[in-house]
């Protein structure tokens, strides 16, 4: 922490911007002044221990930032799923932290956040917290009347960004239809701790292709499945794109609903955990002799690979798994000889 003027310091967050510390009438008061340079950030902080000292008194729209974000989200979840409105509530931390103050929302404002974030995402994840915030302030002129500063697009060449070293792999392992048998059939069917069921999620997952956790976690009996029918709903709901619908089973799918689904309502999946679950893939993994890392992710993938590279409908895929556009279905498919022999046997 470097003392700059009689009443304040500025100090530097760990991979952030610059904090103005100073007492107001008895009170330790911390604000982020929205610039990670030493002498822009000192420039802010002056006006900003000025304008508390002096008792400037903001405008009645100008609400605290947090309070504002919050509203939003409110609204947001109520047109978005809960794992969407999830992960854009992490965004709605993350503008609170750094900017601290609506006034803190201006372009050099913007500059110095984009600056910061390459530091520690890439810019894909940049892309998509900009995005967040564009909506925020698009809300903000519809709902506050207030308008903010256009926020800036990322540059299509510049900083590749930092990836986290707890991102998702870039590339999802590849299943083959015979590693899956051997490591269902080393999977326990419920675990041994709480009873969850462990196989039959897996074994739904694969004949489906469907979101673990979005959506096969939340079905519910009856609302999403009866014992005996040989389809499952897909409410609006459960499904990360909103794509509501009703898709065919498989024999190996209905079995495994069967033997979940209690005699009553309730859900299918109780007492799922994710930590839980991806133990007992990784412990499952080695039984069957299947080496190398492995999510839980990576049955969705290889079983969507399958069945795109089978030569079948890709609308049919698209409509199975939950993909709206048959062109995000596409991209799992791969130009092989393999591929090209299934083409010309069908012809």
């Amino acid at each position: 922490m470097g003392r700059v003027s009689a009443g304040w310091t500025i100090r530097k967050r760990a991979g952030r911007g610059y904090l103005v510390r100073f007492q107001h009438q008895g009170r330790t008061l911390e604000r982020s002044t929205g610039e990670s340079n030493r002498a822009a950030a000192a420039k802010v902080a002056a006006r900003i221990y000025a304008e508390t000292v002096a008792g400037v008194v903001r405008p009645s729209h100008e609400a605290p930032l947090v309070d504002l974000l919050a509203a939003w989200l409110v609204d947001y979840s109520r047109t978005h799923t809960p794992a969407t409105s999830k992960v854009v509530e992490g965004y709605g931390r993350l503008f609170v932290e750094f900017f601290g103050a609506t006034e803190r929302l201006t372009t050099a404002g913007y500059a110095s956040f984009m600056r910061d974030r390459t530091e520690h995402v890439t810019r894909s994840t940049l892309r998509k917290e900009l995005s967040a915030l564009r909506m925020f302030a698009a809300w903000m002129a519809a709902e506050r009347g207030v308008r903010l500063p256009p926020i800036p697009s990322v540059p299509k060449r510049g900083h590749d960004g930092t990836r986290s070293a707890l991102a998702r792999r870039r590339v999802a392992r590849a299943l083959s239809p015979e590693d899956v048998a051997r490591i269902l059939a080393a999977l326990p069917v419920r675990g041994p701790r709480n009873g969850a069921w462990v196989r039959p999620f897996f074994v739904l997952m694969w004949e489906t292709g469907l979101r673990p956790y979005s959506t096969l976690a939340r079905l519910e009996c009856p609302r999403h499945y009866r014992k005996g029918s040989a389809t499952l709903f897909i409410a609006r709901e459960i499904d990360k794109a909103h794509y509501e619908r009703t898709i065919p089973l498989s024999a190996a799918a209905r079995e495994a609903l069967d033997m979940v689904c209690p005699d009553g309502d309730g859900p299918l999946f109780p007492h799922l955990r994710k930590a839980a679950m991806r133990a007992a893939l990784e412990k499952a993994a080695r039984m069957a002799g299947v080496e190398g890392a492995l999510s839980v992710y990576d049955f969705r993938h290889s079983r969507i690979s399958q069945l795109a590279n089978a030569g079948g409908s890709l609308p049919g895929v698209a409509f199975l798994v939950g993909h709206r556009h048959v062109a995000t279905t596409s991209l799992y498919t791969h130009a092989t000889a393999e591929a090209a022999r299934a083409a010309l046997d069908r012809v």
